[in-house]
């Protein structure tokens, strides 16, 4: 198999991202609704990139890959399941490991850039 290395680029959609729901049952306070897009890809699409954004609410949330943020607006509360408590902001980062269970209380609106690493290939409806 043959790849032809070429640079992808993306970037922040000005429109309102597509939405990317939480299930129901992951919902523990109001109604947080949740968008997101990808933006880049590897070939193999086990490295993705992309936006996502949520209302305030409550939810929780385990990895089911390893996960690096930056918080692009506004505020979040992350509580580890049995552990620690983080408040991410705008311009903050993070890296959540694969099978990190947590609580997630968005306290302001917020919107992040991700990257991803998936052991199979992520493919978004």
């Amino acid at each position: 198999m043959t790849t032809t290395l070429a640079i992808q680029t993306g970037s922040l959609p000005t429109d309102t991202l597509p939405d990317m729901p939480l299930e129901k049952s992951q919902i523990t306070n109001g109604n947080p609704i949740a968008r997101g897009a990808i933006s880049c890809q590897t070939e193999d699409k086990k490295v993705s990139s992309g936006y996502w954004s949520c209302t305030q609410g409550e939810f929780n949330w385990e990895f089911s890959w390893d996960e690096f943020v930056h918080i692009l607006e506004g505020e979040v509360i992350i509580t580890e399941d049995g552990g620690s408590s983080y408040t991410l902001k705008a311009n903050d980062t993070a890296h959540f490991p694969l099978g990190l269970k947590t609580h997630w209380e968005i306290v302001k609106d917020i919107k992040k850039f991700f990257v991803v690493r998936t052991s199979e290939p992520l493919e978004l409806e």
